[in-house]
């Protein structure tokens, strides 16, 4: 009888032990330092300094005896490396950055303006010749369409292809964020201001 008890005994305690939850949560700091990083290879700025791994939140300790404690499950945070040299998201990035140079002319006119979703918009065609404004109309679809595909990319290279939007948006900001003084930047209300 005392072996069964201590083998349950036992058993019980190895359960117990073996219960862990593992938190799997998305990686917006590490997104942001991608995203940033990106955009400065993109503009042709250079990278700028800046953490390129952040440390997951620190696991809460729950309060109690330590017999309580035995009994819960333990929490463990999986921190993700974000890949973003896959070969379809340099790809992209290459075309991207090939492209920038006739797009940066165009928001420094004033022509093309950066949109609160991360994308690009044709502001302002006034003053362009019919060949301009089909150039305009050309880099702001292409350029749409790869920006679209890199935060599809990005977010299916993470494993989280359902945070497509989260990964837009984060891009977003990067891109308002290191946008150079006079350029458009358009509101969520539909409105455009200089930056």
């Amino acid at each position: 009888m005392r072996k069964i008890t201590r083998s349950m005994s036992l058993l019980l305690a190895l359960t117990v032990a073996s219960c862990v939850t593992i938190n799997i949560y998305f990686p917006a700091e590490e997104i942001r330092g991608a995203a940033d990083k990106i955009v400065n290879e993109v503009w042709g700025e250079g990278a700028k300094k800046g953490p390129d791994e952040m440390a997951p939140p620190p696991a809460k300790k729950d309060p109690g005896s330590g017999f309580y404690q035995l009994l819960q499950p333990t929490n463990a945070i999986a921190a993700q490396d974000i890949n973003v040299s896959t070969p379809a998201i340099r790809a992209i990035k290459a075309a991207m950055k090939k492209r920038s140079g006739e797009l940066i002319g165009f928001l420094k006119a004033g022509n093309i303006g950066l949109s609160h979703d991360g994308l690009l918009k044709v502001r302002d065609t006034s003053g362009l010749n019919l060949k301009q404004k089909g150039q305009i109309n050309r880099l702001v679809k292409e350029e749409n369409q790869d920006r679209k595909r890199l935060y599809k990319e990005i977010a299916v290279a993470n494993d989280f292809p359902d945070k497509t939007s989260e990964v837009q948006s984060i891009f977003a900001d990067s891109w308002r964020k290191q946008a150079q003084k006079g350029w458009y930047l358009e509101k969520p209300d539909g409105s455009w201001a200089r930056k």
